[in-house]
């Protein structure tokens, strides 16, 4: 049975204020007690290029103790001048078969000539544009943290020396890579 209506006519315009109350209602900012998480902004390109050059003579002292055992480095590092203008780079021996690099400040021509191997692909390594090549024996990254195409880059490079080394490379090379910007943000004091 449908209610009796008649002699109840509703104003126009006490619909719209009821739906405009409502829509308020909706839309208020009344805060919460709960925190919510807001996203980390994206990081700025050149936030890290003062911290890259503070480690560009002492690339082997990026990593400590802790860190070196966690990646299973036990042997002492070798330096070897591969950068562009006053830098070193850093190669450790693995214990599960690999070489793993940090070069920062990457010679321009190394940086071109991996870029036009067949494969390259630009990929994301902790929010930053990263030049990728691969294949069963290497991965190459150079993560860019300039805006412009300047030396502010520097590359991870994991070699595989053993047959039963692991094959994920550019897997180890990614997370490699993160530390070294978790690294650099915490020199730079934007951790």
């Amino acid at each position: 049975m449908s209610p009796n209506l008649e002699g109840h006519r509703v104003s126009p315009v006490a619909i719209v204020l009821a739906m405009l109350f409502a829509l308020v209602g909706c839309s208020s900012s009344t805060p919460s007690s709960s925190k919510s998480s807001s996203p980390r902004p994206s990081p700025s390109p050149s936030d890290l290029a003062q911290a890259l050059s503070r480690y560009a003579m002492s690339s082997c002292a990026l990593l400590d103790d802790q860190e070196l055992a966690a990646y299973g480095i036990t042997q002492p590092p070798r330096e070897i001048d591969l950068s562009e203008g006053p830098a070193l780079s850093c190669y450790w021996l693995v214990s599960t078969g690999i070489q793993l690099g940090w070069i920062p400040y990457p010679r321009e021509e190394a940086r071109k000539s991996k870029a036009n191997e067949p494969g390259a692909e630009v990929v994301e390594v902790a929010g930053y544009s990263t030049m990728q090549t691969a294949d069963k024996k290497s991965c190459y990254q150079n993560i860019g943290i300039s805006s412009d195409d300047s030396y502010n880059s520097f590359s991870i490079l994991v070699v595989r020396h053993e047959s039963d080394a692991p094959k994920d490379l550019c897997g180890i090379a990614t997370s490699f890579g993160k530390l070294v910007i978790s690294k650099l943000r915490q020199y730079d004091g934007t951790a």
